[in-house]
């Protein structure tokens, strides 16, 4: 342990994050400064990573939860030779920076996720520990440990009242995520005081509770910080348990009037107080960066890619001797899927009834047997939304290799989990669960949307139809408020036909998440032979022409509407009225397509339109306009055979009938 360099850099950490807070006039000082000689010791005597190749495959991550204080990693960064120049911390916080206000994955080297939502980033790091412990199992082989990297998470106080933490901690202790080390900034201190005001719970004992070994340190000794991450490194293996670091710490310390105090933790120090902490540290400029700091991190640079190349030796002598383990790696990693996979899907009988939940299941199922990468899970759900892959089994604590993930009735760690997953690379997660408890899992739809990870969610009960259990279970709002979320695509097939195309578009994107809603009530198997089912990659398509060269009226559906769409068209029509019905599969998709196909499919002359879906109405103006109309629902629903909330809230031929001819007299 070199003494010396390590409290170089804890010294420059709390330099830059205080300079770097203050020029922006935003930021969190208080965790950098506190955190400083934890940081500096991980990052000097633990990690083991490669700033040269931050995506190396086997480097250990380090996973930043507490977000806010992110000029601790752009420090660590900076000084471990990371492409993040001492100018780009100068830029703290600023447009286009490389060093944003919370981490951001893709944009910064050497930041694994996108963390700030408090809670995201010790889940994600479950997820990635569960993805380290499969890859280990699947690829390693005697004396060639390609995967032997562990996950190293920082969290707050913040972090651990968020209940995500719970149901994360939860399923880590259950599995014995042994390569998992979470690190706990036990500062005592959140943004409106004290946490004794709120936060008084035995931490540690809950941890074990959860089947966690807990070892305590004081966060600004680097001996105890020492033999506390060696402690850590001993009974990871011999407990085979994860491991929670309890470190006592300082928020703001060396701070002489502000640390220990909310003072610190979400507003700059100020000039004054910032000369005073100088004075106590020995510096007398701004960003200032000690060379011993810089010569520390230079030498270990060296040790690490000494490792680097151990291991990229070994990597090579594993490729030759397993060459069949090498193709699958390569498979895994760049997601590729078989050639002509959807080419020879199953096809349903048209004028059969099948609920698409049970259709998506079963085309999964094809799709996936001979797909290694692919890993699907339910919050407790999987008889129901249809998520299990056959015959693969389940991830238990002594077996990572199966397909699936029972992650209890824990959404929110769930989504969070698969994040993990997918950022760990070599695994397409796919989780599940009913629409209507969508939004325990939102803040993890929208960070995997944020940062362009292009995670499948199969929801299933996507309407008033799941009938008699009754309005907490019929989802209204949660269709719209899934569109509005920015890199998001929802589809909502209309038929067990569509649910092909579904999953196409799903395995096959690379930046974006995809949701697929389905139907637990059955839908007729519509006829596409006017069409094609494929037309569904663009969105939206006419699913059945208009009678005449005018079109008098337009019907947008989706999902289980629109066979009721075309229904309906069938009834105008035998009056006379020439009707187009358009396929609304994804809004996404469709409000991507160029000016032209978008007026080739809903004219702007025809201002007579009429949107079906059972869910808000909010959204759908944009498509139908302000002379439009819809059958939607704008209240909760009720409890009730499905048939009769039909009735009820006029998802009827007839009803649309009516619509219809009241609106063209208009």
């Amino acid at each position: 342990m070199n003494l010396l360099g390590l409290e170089a850099s804890a010294k420059t950490i709390r330099a830059l994050s205080m300079d770097a807070v203050e020029k922006a006039q935003s930021g969190h000082p208080g965790l950098p400064m506190g955190c400083a000689e934890i940081g500096s010791f991980l990052f000097g005597e633990i990690l083991n990573h490669y700033p040269d190749n931050p995506n190396w495959i086997n480097r250990d991550r380090f996973v930043l939860s507490a977000g806010h204080g992110s000029m601790l990693l752009y420090s660590l960064l900076f000084m471990s030779g990371y492409e993040l120049s001492l100018d780009d911390i100068k830029n703290f916080r600023q447009l286009k920076s490389k060093a944003p206000g919370h981490p951001e994955y893709h944009l910064t080297p050497g930041v694994e996720t996108s963390t700030g939502p408090l809670g995201q980033g010790i889940a994600n790091a479950v997820g990635m520990a569960i993805a380290g412990k499969r890859h280990g199992q699947r690829f390693n082989k005697e004396g060639y440990e390609i995967f032997n990297n562990r996950i190293f998470a920082l969290v707050g106080d913040g972090d651990l009242m968020e209940g995500l933490s719970y149901e994360a901690g939860s399923i880590a202790g259950h599995l014995k995520l042994n390569n998992l080390i979470v690190i706990y900034d036990s500062n005592k201190t959140s943004i409106e005081g004290s946490t004794n005001v709120t936060f008084t719970e035995d931490v540690g004992k809950r941890f074990e509770a959860m089947n966690w070994h807990v070892i305590k340190i004081e966060g600004h000794d680097f001996a105890d910080i020492k033999k506390g991450f060696d402690e850590a490194e001993k009974n990871r293996i011999s407990n085979n348990k994860p491991v929670l670091i309890i470190a006592n710490t300082i928020i703001g310390k060396g701070s002489p009037k502000k640390q220990s105090t909310n003072l610190c933790h979400g507003a700059p120090l100020g000039k004054e107080e910032i000369a005073s902490c100088k004075m106590i540290l020995n510096i007398n400029e701004e960003f200032y960066v000690d060379k011993e700091a810089i010569k520390y991190f230079e030498n270990k640079k060296a040790v690490l890619k000494s490792k680097y190349e151990e291991w990229q030796t070994k990597f090579n002598e594993w490729t030759k001797k397993f060459p069949e383990l090498k193709e699958l790696f390569d498979k895994n990693f760049s997601y590729k899927l078989p050639d002509n996979i959807f080419e020879n899907l199953s096809n349903f009988k048209i004028g059969d009834s099948v609920p698409t939940r049970n259709s998506a299941h079963k085309v999964l199922n094809e799709i996936c047997k001979d797909i290694d990468f692919i890993v699907s899970g339910s919050a407790d759900l999987s008889s129901s939304t249809m998520t299990v892959i056959k015959d693969t089994g389940n991830i238990t604590p002594t077996n990572f290799l199966a397909h699936n993930i029972q992650y209890g009735v824990r959404e929110h760690a769930m989504g969070s989990i698969a994040n993990g997953l997918y950022l760990f690379g070599g695994i397409k997660p796919i989780i599940g669960t009913f629409l209507s408890f969508v939004n325990y899992m939102k803040p993890a739809i929208r960070m995997a949307a944020l940062m362009e990870i292009p995670i499948i969610y199969l929801f299933s009960h996507d309407s008033i139809y799941v009938g008699e259990d009754g309005p907490s279970h019929q989802p209204i709002e949660h269709l719209t408020e899934l569109r509005m979320i920015p890199n998001v695509n929802v589809l909502r097939p209309a038929d067990a036909t569509e649910t092909k195309t579904a999953w196409e578009i799903a395995l096959n994107s690379k930046t974006t998440p995809t949701i697929i809603v389905t139907t637990r009530q059955k839908v007729p198997v519509l006829d596409f032979s006017l069409t094609n089912y494929k037309d569904g990659l663009k969105g939206a398509y006419i699913i059945k022409k208009e009678s005449k060269s005018k079109i008098d009226l337009i019907l947008i559906a989706s999902g289980s509407e629109v066979s009721l769409a075309l229904d309906s068209a069938d009834l105008l029509e035998k009056e006379g009225i020439s009707v187009r019905v358009v396929n609304m599969f994804s809004t996404f998709l469709f409000d991507n397509q160029d000016a032209q196909y978008k007026e080739s499919i809903l004219p702007s002359n025809i201002e007579k339109r009429i949107a079906i879906e059972s869910g808000s109405s909010t959204m759908w103006y944009k498509y139908i306009g302000l002379k439009g109309d819809t059958v939607c629902i704008d209240e909760f629903g009720l409890s009730g055979k499905a048939e009769d909330l039909a009735k009820y809230f006029g998802f009827t031929k007839e009803n649309v009938y009516q619509k219809a001819k009241a609106l063209l007299v208009k």
